[in-house]
């Protein structure tokens, strides 16, 4: 199978068509052919579709070969037009030519038809790769100029004597200018202008730079271009490797000077702040360190002179250090006035500047700062806080301001002074107070030893006098015991005959040794406690019973009262010690009865609780602040409230009753009732009550009742799970 070849035929006849084809075929081609033989025809085969090659006739009745010529040139195609004509003289066959024809044949002889095409197409593919070449070379060269233009350095491309042949867009906006006016110039005209060079950033190339070296010169300045430079030249060579010119790459480093010149100030300046900081905690004296100081920022922010004064009590300033002065500046300012003008400025905590000394100072400290030269200065105060103790005052013997931000950096300083002198001033202060503490400890030391002496001796009292009590109440139980039974019997039994008078006598005497029974019976109970010599037997009880039995002990006394008790009966056990459990109820009883006026009611009850409700009792906080600290681990208790209607108790004095010998006001608050159970008491049966409830790893609290009258006495108990 042949060669594929698109061929569009330009052609009247289909016989001649038809013999065109078949010399292609011959040739070793398949053709894939189309006939036309308008101008609409061939517009519209070439526009629809691609060719290999054109074949047109010279003379058609609607077209030729010229028209078809214009045709193809007008598509913008490249294609190989071949005439092939029956008749056509020299002179029409060089007007083709001319036209654009690439080659003409005889319709008679057609052997010469497809080495011509051959030849064509191979010469088509050529002019096509050109034309390839010729388009990148021209988009490289498109790149190239947009990334020379993009550059942010200035780009210059000079002839060896340095007139300006090419430039890169950034040079044109640095000098306002236009590509035209750079071009041809001379690169140090363009850059110095009248003024001689001053470095040699442009001059002849060999001196910079040789046949393959590159040369960096340091940052430069131009007369004609504001800011700092850094130029490189690179040598520029010929198609030949000769030396043709010199590229010079000038980059703008003005941001970068800047940027180096505010990191040395920056840099200076908070060295400058680290001295001082470093000096806040020295040992040395106040003025040496503030002289130190001063050294610093002579050495490192370029002063001249520099002075330090502190603030008296009258408002004026006193000199404390200073470096750089003459001694007639030293005498002359060694006190600044208050009434100087811009103290009141500084006093203000504003810092002040100025040039002129005259109108700021008195004349002989003017006069005195002029001999040694001081044209500028600046004065900034001391400030801790809002408090200002002083002022820093600095000074040039040039006739330059200060900078916001030369003054900002000195006030920074003067609160590090002021700082410093504060500290120095409390560490004086403290060594003081350390001095004062340390002869207090002595003293404090010294009482401690004789409170401990103290103590020591109060502790042998308290045990001797429980030993007493504990020794008394014992003695004196038997013979009261026996007094008191022989009363009874004489009381009850004797049937006396006495008068009112004497039974008066008598039964005051009966009802002084019960009373007096119960005290030894309280003190002896109240030496055990203190002894630690309670040690409960316990043992399971129904306490709303015990309760009953104690209450029956008082139904006698009782009968002569109009008192209403009752008590709720349960059936819980709870492990107790009969006898102190029977000693705790007789005492919380005889004070309810004792402080119920008749017509009351005393109620006692007794309930389960669970652990959660007891530590839930807000009631139970101010006897016990450190609760669930010291409460039993059982997580079930027992309580028994005893409610009494009362004169109750005020909400002051509820938790010292259970104190020792602490009774609530006078006797007359006490008597309730004109018969039993009316005197004040010993003040000892609350703290026997506690003493018994600790023994038993209870508590016991009281509250007010119901509507706020009366009291309610609650002892828990731990319940053994």
């Amino acid at each position: 199978m042949g060669k594929a070849l698109r061929v569009l035929l330009v052609e009247d006849s289909e016989d001649d068509a038809i013999l065109v084809i078949r010399e292609l075929r011959h040739g070793g081609y398949e053709p894939h052919f189309c006939r036309v033989d308008t101008g609409p025809d061939m517009e519209a085969a070439i526009g629809g579709q691609e060719w290999d090659v054109v074949i047109s006739d010279y003379n058609m009745p609607q077209f030729n070969a010229l028209a078809a010529l214009e045709v193809v040139r007008n598509s913008g195609h490249d294609l190989p037009f071949i005439i092939v004509s029956g008749k056509i003289g020299e002179d029409l066959a060089v007007t083709a030519m001319k036209a654009g024809a690439n080659d003409y044949l005889m319709k008679g002889n057609l052997a010469r038809l497809v080495p011509a095409i051959e030849r064509e197409l191979r010469e088509a593919d050529r002019r096509s790769d050109q034309r390839r070449i010729e388009h990148a070379i021209l988009q490289g060269k498109r790149e190239w100029e947009a990334a020379f233009d993009a550059v942010s350095d200035l780009i210059i491309l000079t002839e060896m004597e340095g007139e300006i042949i090419r430039c890169n867009r950034r040079v044109v906006q640095h000098f306002s200018s236009s590509y035209q006016d750079l071009i041809g110039r001379r690169i140090t005209e363009l850059f110095y202008g009248a003024h001689p060079p001053t470095c040699n950033a442009f001059l002849f190339p060999e001196n910079r730079c040789g046949a393959s070296e590159e040369h960096d010169l340091d940052d430069v300045s131009f007369p004609n271009l504001p800011g700092w430079f850094n130029v490189d030249c690179y040598p520029m060579h010929s198609v030949e490797d000769k030396l043709h010119g010199v590229v010079y790459i000038i980059k703008d480093i003005t941001r970068r000077r800047l940027m180096e010149e505010e990191k040395r100030v920056s840099d200076r300046e908070l060295l400058t702040l680290y001295a001082i900081s470093f000096r806040l905690t020295s040992e040395h004296g106040v003025t040496k360190i503030i002289g130190d100081i001063l050294f610093q920022l002579h050495n490192m922010l370029k002063i001249d002179f520099s002075m330090v004064h502190l603030l008296m009590e009258d408002g004026s300033l006193k000199l404390k250090a200073f470096l750089g002065i003459s001694a007639e500046f030293e005498a002359a300012i060694g006190t600044i006035p208050k009434e100087t003008a811009w103290v009141n400025q500084i006093l203000a905590g504003k810092p002040f500047t100025a040039r002129d000394l005259a109108g700021d100072f008195p004349a002989v400290i003017a006069t005195a700062a002029a001999a040694m030269g001081v044209q500028s200065w600046c004065a900034v105060p001391l400030k801790t806080g809002a408090k200002v103790i002083g002022v820093l005052t600095v000074a040039h013997k040039e006739a330059k301001d200060f900078t916001d931000r030369q003054v900002f950096l000195l006030g920074s300083i003067g609160n590090q002074f002021a700082v410093l002198i504060e500290n120095h001033l409390l560490y004086e202060q403290m060594k003081e107070k350390a001095a004062e503490l340390e002869k207090s400890r002595k003293i404090l030391k010294k009482n401690l030893e004789e409170i401990k002496q103290a103590n020591i001796e109060l502790g042998r009292l308290n045990a001797a006098k429980n030993t007493f009590i504990g020794m008394a109440s014992h003695e004196l139980k038997t013979p009261l015991t026996s007094i008191l039974g022989g009363l009874q019997f004489l009381y009850q039994y004797g049937d006396l005959q006495m008068s009112e008078e004497q039974r008066s006598i008598f039964t005051s005497v009966y009802e002084g040794v019960v009373e007096l029974k119960k005290l030894v019976e309280d003190l002896l109970s109240v030496s055990r406690i203190e002894t630690q010599g309670i040690m409960p037997e316990k043992k399971p009880f129904n306490l709303t019973k015990l309760s009953q039995e104690v209450y029956e002990t008082f139904a006698l006394p009782l009968s002569k009262r109009r008192i209403r008790v009752e008590i709720n009966k349960d059936e819980v056990s709870v492990a107790v010690d009969d006898g102190l459990f029977r000693l705790a109820v007789r005492n919380l009883l005889e004070n309810a009865i004792k402080f119920t006026p008749d017509g009351g009611v005393i109620v006692v009850a007794g309930r389960r609780a669970q652990r959660s409700e007891v530590l839930a009792e807000q009631d139970m906080l101010p006897f016990y602040p450190h609760l669930p600290q010291g409460l039993s681990d059982a997580m079930t208790f027992y309580r028994l409230d005893i409610t009494d209607t009362g004169i109750g108790i005020p909400l002051q004095e509820r938790v010292r009753v259970f104190d020792k010998f602490y009774g609530v006001g006078d006797i007359a608050y006490h008597s309730s009732g004109k018969t039993d159970f009316m005197s004040k008491g010993s003040g000892l049966g609350l703290s026997i009550v506690k003493g018994i409830m600790d023994a038993h790893a209870g508590l016991v609290w009281n509250t007010a009742g119901a509507a706020g009258s009366g009291s309610i006495f609650s002892l828990l108990f731990p319940l053994e799970d």
